[in-house]
C-alpha cells in the first residue's frame, strides 16, 4: 500500500492532507481523478517498482500539490505499475534511504527543496550530500520524473538542470494553447492518438541554455504557428521553441519531464494522466522509448 507522511485511507471521498499548509483535497475533485485515471499501464513492470514522490517547496507553493500527489499515488495502485511513498522529508534523499526506490518524482517542488528548513551550521554540507545522492542515484541507472515546477527547482545547480532538462524563467502564457505532438509514434505520446490538441494551463518558458532539442527528445511543444501573433510574441527564447514535455538520459538513468500541472484540473485530464504514466514507466525502465535528441 502506498504510504504518506500523514495517514490516509483510500476511497473517492477521502481527503488528502499533504505536508505544509495545504487544504484537504475536495472529495468531488478526487471523484474526477478516479474517473480519469488509466486502468492499465502501457507496459508490464519488470519488477516491483517503488517511487519516491517529493513535493517540498522552498518558494512558490502550488495549490495543485495535494491533488497531484493523490493522483499519482492512486495511479500506481490502480494500474499496478508502481507503489508511491510520498513525503516532504528531505532525509529520504540520504543514500541509504534513496537506494530503496526505483525513481524520484519531483512534483511541483521549488527552489532549494533539499535544504533543511531548520538551517544550522551543517545545513550547507547536508544539502550538498543530498544533492550528490540524487545525482548519483540517477546516473547509476535509476529514474527521475518532474512535473511543472520541478524546473523551478535548483536552477543554478548544473547537474540537476542537465537531469531534469530545463530551468524555468517565466510563464508568459496562462491560457488555452495549441500543443503539437512532436513524435506521434513515441509510446509516451500514445495517449494523444497522433493528434495535436489544445489545453489550458500555465505554460513555462525555459532559460535559453536549457531545454534544447539537441540535448533531449521533445515529446510536446507549444505550437506557436497556430497562435495569434500577440500571444506567440510573449515568448522570448532565442530558438523560438517552447517545449512542454521531453525525455532524456543521464548516465545510465532515464528522465521524463512535463510542464503541465499548474492547475488542479490537469490531474483529472485523462490524456495527460496517461502521458504521465507512460513517462513514469519510461523513467522506471519498464517502457522502451527512443530518447535520441533531434539532430
Amino acid at each position: 500500500m502506498s504510504r504518506f507522511i500523514l495517514p490516509l485511507l483510500f476511497g473517492a471521498a477521502t481527503a488528502l492532507v499533504a505536508a505544509g499548509d495545504d487544504k484537504p483535497v475536495d472529495p468531488k475533485m478526487m471523484e474526477k481523478v478516479f474517473a480519469a485515471l488509466p486502468t492499465k499501464a502501457p507496459a508490464k513492470p519488470k519488477a516491483t517498482r517503488n517511487v519516491l514522490v517529493f513535493s517540498k517547496t522552498d518558494g512558490f507553493r502550488h495549490s495543485s500539490i495535494p491533488i497531484g500527489v493523490r493522483a499519482i499515488t492512486v495511479m500506481g495502485d490502480k494500474t499496478g505499475a508502481f507503489t508511491v511513498y510520498a513525503t516532504e522529508d528531505e532525509s529520504f534523499f540520504e543514500p541509504e534511504k534513496l537506494k530503496k526506490f526505483d525513481a524520484v518524482f519531483m512534483l511541483n517542488t521549488t527552489e532549494r527543496c533539499l535544504r533543511s528548513k531548520n538551517g544550522g551550521k551543517d545545513a550547507d554540507a547536508r544539502e550538498e550530500l543530498l544533492k550528490k545522492s540524487l545525482a548519483d542515484f540517477v546516473s547509476s541507472g535509476k529514474g527521475l520524473i518532474g512535473i511543472h515546477a520541478a524546473t523551478d527547482t535548483y536552477k543554478q545547480w548544473k547537474e540537476y538542470t542537465q537531469m531534469m532538462g530545463g530551468a524555468f524563467v517565466s510563464h508568459p502564457w496562462h491560457q488555452k494553447v495549441p500543443v503539437k505532438v512532436v513524435d506521434p509514434k513515441s509510446p509516451i505520446n500514445a495517449a494523444f492518438g497522433g493528434h495535436d490538441f489544445e489545453i489550458t494551463d500555465e505554460i513555462y518558458m525555459f532559460r535559453d541554455d536549457t531545454a534544447l532539442a539537441k540535448d533531449r527528445k521533445y515529446l510536446l511543444v507549444m505550437d506557436t504557428a497556430k497562435m495569434d501573433k500577440k500571444d506567440a510574441d510573449k515568448g522570448t527564447r532565442k530558438d523560438g521553441t517552447y517545449p512542454i514535455s521531453w525525455i532524456n538520459t543521464h548516465g545510465k538513468g532515464r528522465c521524463f519531464y512535463c510542464s503541465l500541472g499548474h492547475r488542479e484540473e490537469i490531474f483529472w485530464n485523462p490524456a495527460v494522466l496517461q502521458h504521465y504514466l507512460a513517462g513514469i514507466q519510461y523513467a522506471l525502465g519498464d517502457l522502451e522509448a527512443d530518447a535520441t535528441p533531434a539532430k
